[in-house]
C-alpha cells in the first residue's frame, strides 16, 4: 500500500518547512516521485473558462492565445486524460508524492473567480486520478498567473491558491510560489520563476537552511540551464545576468539537480562549472500532436548543445544575438545534452546509489528510457 498523507507527514520521512534546522541525516531512504510536465488543463468549451477573456497586449498575441485554447480543447478531449491516468497507473509502493511542473492550467480567464475555478478543477482532476491520498506539489508556471489585463486578479489568485494548497498537501506554511520542501535527507527548493520573483536573497536563505542535504533539487517551471531558444528561464528575463550567474554558482557548489518544464520539450543537460555540477531535466507532458508520443532519441550530446531541432525550428525563429551569447557562455561547461520533441509522463527515482528519471511516452505504461542524473546504471 502507498503511504497516506497522514503516514507521510507523521512518519520518519516527514516533509516540512523548518527554519534553521539541519536536514535529516537519514541516508538509505529510497523513494520515487510521479512527475508531470506542463499540462495546460482546459475545457473543450471555450466559454467554460475563457468567456471573459477578451483581449491581451496586442491583437496578434490575443489570436495566438486563442489558438492555444483550440489546441488544449483537442488534446484534453483526445489524449491528456489518458496520459494522466497512465501516470497514476505507474505509481509504485514507494511513490512518496507527485510534482506537476507548472502551467497546470491555461489561464486566460479574465476574472479571478474563474481562474480559481480552473485551478481547482485541474487539481481536483489530478487528485482524483492519483487516488485522493498522494500529496501533489504544483510549481507556479507563467500560464498559472496569466490573465486578461493587469488587475484581473490572476496573479493574486494563484499566490493565494498555492499558499493554501501547499499547506493542505504537505503541512507547509509558505507565501506564494517559492518555498522549501524536505523529504528525509533530500531538499526540494521550489521556485516561482515569474517576474518579479524570485527573490535571490530568499533563495540564498533557503539554500543556507538546507545545507547538508543528500541531494539538492531546484524545482522551477522555467529551466536553470537555457537551451538557446528563449529567454524564458530562471533569471533569463529583465537583465538579471548577475543574479543568474550568482545562483548558478550557488547551485553548482551544491551539485544541484534542476527539474523544470515550460519548453514543451524533453531536455537533459549535465554541466560541470568551476564551482561544481548542475544536472538538469526538463519534463514535457503537453501532448499537442498524436505523433509527439513517438520519441526519437538521437546521440546528440554536448557538441550539439544549442543546435537542437526544437521549438525554434518549429516556429521558424532565428536565434538573436542575446541568445547566441547565452549558448556561447554555457557551451564550454556542457558535458552531455539531449533535446527531444516528445510528450509523456515520468517517474523520478531517488536513492543513495542514484537519481534517475524514467520516461513513459504518451499514455504508455511501459517505460522506453531511463535517464541517469546521478550514480550508475
Amino acid at each position: 500500500m502507498r503511504m497516506t498523507r497522514r503516514d507521510f507527514l507523521l512518519g520518519g520521512t516527514m516533509f516540512g518547512l523548518t527554519t534553521g534546522c539541519a536536514v535529516s541525516a537519514k541516508r538509505g531512504l529510497a523513494y520515487s516521485v510521479a512527475v508531470l510536465g506542463d499540462i495546460h488543463f482546459d475545457s473543450p468549451d471555450k466559454k467554460f473558462y475563457h468567456a471573459d477573456y477578451t483581449h491581451s497586449t496586442t491583437v496578434k498575441r490575443y489570436k495566438a492565445h486563442c489558438a492555444e485554447h483550440v489546441r488544449n480543447a483537442e488534446m484534453w478531449t483526445a489524449r491528456m486524460p489518458s496520459l494522466v491516468r497512465a501516470s497514476a497507473a505507474c505509481l509504485k509502493d514507494d511513490t512518496a508524492f507527485a510534482f506537476q511542473m507548472g502551467d497546470l492550467v491555461q489561464g486566460d480567464c479574465g476574472k479571478a473567480a474563474t481562474h480559481r475555478k480552473m485551478l481547482d478543477d485541474a487539481f481536483g482532476f489530478l487528485k482524483k486520478t492519483y487516488g485522493g491520498q498522494l500529496p501533489i506539489a504544483v510549481v507556479t508556471g507563467n500560464h498559472d498567473i496569466r490573465g486578461d489585463v493587469k488587475g484581473d486578479g490572476a496573479r493574486e489568485t494563484m499566490d493565494d491558491w498555492m499558499t493554501r494548497g501547499v499547506e493542505q498537501e504537505f503541512g507547509v506554511r509558505e507565501t506564494g510560489g517559492t518555498f522549501l520542501l524536505r523529504h528525509g535527507p533530500d531538499v526540494y527548493l521550489v521556485v516561482d520563476f515569474n517576474e518579479p520573483s524570485p527573490d535571490l536573497a530568499l533563495l540564498k536563505k533557503l539554500l543556507a537552511e538546507s545545507e547538508g542535504a543528500r541531494y539538492t533539487f531546484i524545482v522551477s517551471h522555467g529551466p536553470v540551464i537555457p537551451n538557446g531558444e528563449s529567454m524564458w528561464f530562471l533569471y533569463g528575463r529583465g537583465e538579471k545576468t548577475e543574479e543568474r550567474r550568482e545562483l548558478r554558482a550557488l547551485l553548482a557548489r551544491r551539485n544541484a539537480i534542476a527539474l523544470s518544464g515550460h519548453t514543451h520539450l524533453l531536455e537533459y543537460y549535465d554541466c560541470a562549472f568551476p564551482e561544481g555540477r548542475i544536472t538538469q531535466f526538463v519534463f514535457n507532458s503537453v501532448w499537442a500532436k498524436p505523433e509527439w508520443a513517438e520519441a526519437e532519441f538521437s546521440a546528440d550530446g554536448a557538441v550539439d548543445y544549442g543546435m537542437f531541432k526544437g521549438k525554434g525550428k518549429r516556429h521558424g525563429v532565428a536565434r538573436s544575438e542575446e541568445l547566441q551569447r547565452l549558448v556561447d557562455e554555457y557551451k564550454p561547461f556542457v558535458r552531455d545534452a539531449l533535446c527531444v520533441c516528445t510528450a509523456g509522463h515520468y517517474r523520478l527515482e531517488v536513492s543513495d546509489e542514484r537519481v534517475a528519471v524514467v520516461f513513459y511516452n504518451g499514455d504508455a505504461t511501459k517505460p522506453i528510457r531511463t535517464f541517469m542524473l546521478r550514480g550508475n546504471t
